[in-house]
């Protein structure tokens, strides 16, 4: 499982600009929804699967949210098994796996075991260097059973207004 995550949380690449305002939207997905306030509209990602993962996923869905002037970079993706148990563990070591993959280079800072709305989740902060460019992101894990969901908060590096919107994405999360 945790291979087919790799390539389920594949990111944009990293961008530069200001800070400015934002404006946040409410955003659900899977099912059941998990509902979490965005600074912006997200975008489905037409992803198809390779044969291998077809065969273990019977729903799938990805989004994201590529915001260059405010420097944000944000995927969320739902993924229903059809034969296993979601792995949040998994799935967070998977996304760091593929960055790796790809040259990126990762600083952990913290990896936390939490609850969300009484699901069982995993939240990890840190850094990632992508192509020269520093960008701190948070990547938000939840699982019941063989539904997975995931949030991925990318942004520029070492900004305070920045880390205020992770946080306020991460307490917005709900079912």
């Amino acid at each position: 499982m945790k291979i087919f995550l790799f390539f389920l949380c594949l990111v944009p690449g990293i961008m530069v600009g200001q800070s400015k305002s934002v404006t946040w939207q409410d955003f659900s997905f899977g099912s059941p929804a998990l509902h979490v306030k965005m600074p912006g509209l997200l975008t489905r990602q037409q992803t198809k699967l390779p044969p291998k993962a077809q065969e273990q996923v019977s729903s799938y869905e990805a989004h994201y949210l590529k915001d260059d002037p405010n420097g944000i970079v944000i995927t969320v993706m739902y993924a229903l098994y059809a034969s296993v148990v979601a792995d949040a563990k998994g799935a967070i070591d998977g996304t760091v796996g593929q960055w790796e993959a790809t040259g990126t280079k990762v600083a952990i800072l913290s990896t936390t075991d939490t609850k969300i709305s009484g699901h069982k989740a995993v939240t990890q902060r840190g850094k990632l260097i992508i192509g020269g460019q520093e960008s701190d992101y948070m990547d938000v894990v939840i699982v019941d059973g063989a539904r997975l969901w995931q949030v991925i908060v990318m942004t520029k590096a070492n900004d305070a207004s920045l880390k205020s919107v992770m946080q306020k994405i991460t307490d917005s999360i709900t079912f």
